[in-house]
């Protein structure tokens, strides 16, 4: 007995046979009565008549066969030594993809023969449907109850990568997961179809999806979640409406534990000074403590600072803080325990001076989610606030170019340079005595500068850039 496909693979809705060879050994005597048997998977349609036909040796074949949904029977009235009789059955692929099988049985009338190897009395053979081939996976493959994992689908075209269209299928998801979102694509390289699912619901799927030629596969994902541990199969027998789509080796686990942790994780923040110059340098530091009593993992701190401020440097205690994304990075942090991370910025700005730091994300679930966040704020000082004007006239009234806190910064040096870009004014340690007279050029001996615009040029140790500005005198 020997069953095999018309062709080793074949396409989808594709119309061929199943061919099954019934042989009597030459050194057998002749079978009288020979029971065929054949069992075609449900997912091929039979499309029309059995047919028999004796292709070696002397043999009587079937003239009736009876046929009960895919299981399809007949008797062979006899076979001398040495034929074989063949059986044809037209049948049509399914619309999906897969391997898909055929049993065929020649059971002898014990009455009348006695079967020597009845162990080649039966056949199995499969097919390839050839369609594109659906993989799966969750992204992480274990969380905990209540968190969230990621779905993930790709479809693959078949070799050549032809244009595809009527591409469907449904994911029921196992019992115990839901959906977080909708379905989005990942890479759809110019496929398209309409997403099935949205939040709360415990299926997913795509309808008539297309391909365009060329393109060998697309991909898409949704986020799911439990809150129920357990292991979480979800393989082919989860898929329902598959259209033009190979899921028979579609596989992928969700194993959701039970969470023992208790973290909790406070972020304090604090800066020095509390108020500071324009141009001053400031240091933030921040805080990240575990009140709770298991060791949190994986965590992440970030610190956008506000456009008030200009990122000089960082230093953590432990981890890696990114100066693009500004996200410090914690391995793990024990009960009880606390890192620092200290961050120094510049003042650009008189406005936008509160500085926030907030927990971005932990690996387990955080138990007080009010303690997440702190923030603090710098006050600019009237320190180093350069006035934009002077009245040396001896009134007693803005009489001197007066800048607040400039004894704090003696390591300074001032330069004042007129509207032709002469320099006739420069003092080290500056102390507030300019009162617009030349102490340099050709101006020196005059008794007063003429009314105008002044410009000046601050430089003060320790200060990266230096203060620029203009100065109108009037009298």
């Amino acid at each position: 007995m020997q069953t095999y496909p018309q062709f080793t693979q074949v396409d989808i809705n594709q119309t061929f046979n199943w061919v099954v060879d019934i042989s009597n050994s030459t050194t057998s005597s002749d079978a009288i009565d020979v029971l065929f048997e054949d069992t075609i998977n449900p997912v091929f349609n039979i499309v029309g008549n059995a047919t028999c036909t004796v292709t070696s040796g002397n043999a009587t074949c079937i003239t009736n066969f009876n046929t009960a949904g895919n299981f399809i029977t007949g008797t062979i009235p006899s076979m001398a030594a040495g034929s074989t009789v063949r059986i044809s059955i037209p049948v049509s692929a399914p619309s999906f993809g897969g391997a898909f099988n055929n049993i065929a049985e020649g059971i002898p009338d014990a009455t009348n023969n006695q079967e020597l190897t009845p162990d080649s009395n039966i056949s199995i053979n499969s097919v390839q449907v050839i369609a594109p081939v659906l993989q799966k996976s969750f992204t992480p493959d274990t969380i905990i109850e209540g968190d969230q994992s990621e779905l993930t689908f790709t479809v693959f075209n078949v070799a050549s990568n032809p244009t595809q269209s009527n591409i469907s299928f449904t994911d029921n998801l196992p019992s115990g997961l839901t959906l977080s979102n909708a379905p989005m694509w990942i890479q759809s390289n110019g496929c398209d179809g309409t997403f099935t699912g949205t939040t709360g619901d415990v299926f997913v799927g795509i309808e008539n999806l297309v391909f365009p030629e060329g393109v060998e596969s697309c991909t898409f994902s949704v986020v799911v979640t439990s809150n129920v541990a357990g292991t979480y199969l979800n393989n082919f027998q989860n898929f329902s409406n598959n259209n033009n789509i190979d899921t028979s080796q579609t596989n992928a686990t969700l194993n959701v534990t039970i969470d023992n942790s208790d973290v909790d994780i406070e972020i304090i923040k604090t800066v020095i000074p509390l108020e500071a110059a324009y141009g001053q340098n400031v240091d933030f530091t921040i805080t990240a403590t575990n009140l709770g009593t298991t060791t949190a993992t994986l965590i992440e701190v970030i610190d956008a600072l506000p456009q008030g401020f200009e990122f000089v440097s960082a230093t953590p205690s432990v981890g890696v803080f990114d100066g693009v994304t500004f996200i410090w990075n914690i391995p793990s942090l024990d009960a009880n325990a606390s890192e620092t991370l200290i961050l120094i910025a510049k003042v650009i700005s008189s406005n936008d001076l509160t500085n926030i730091a907030t927990l971005n994300s932990v690996n387990e679930t955080d138990r007080e989610v009010t303690n997440n966040e702190d923030s603090a704020t710098v006050q600019i000082s009237n320190c180093l606030t350069i006035p934009q004007g002077i009245s040396p006239n001896d009134d007693g009234l803005n009489d001197f170019f007066i800048i607040p806190c400039i004894e704090d910064y003696p390591e300074n040096t001032l330069k004042i340079f007129n509207r032709y870009g002469t320099q006739i004014f420069e003092a080290n340690n500056y102390l507030n005595t300019w009162n617009g007279r030349a102490n340099m050029g050709l101006l020196l001996n005059s008794e007063i500068l003429p009314v105008g615009t002044y410009f000046y040029v601050l430089e003060i140790n320790g200060f990266e850039d230096g203060f620029v500005g203009y100065v109108y005198l009037n009298y």
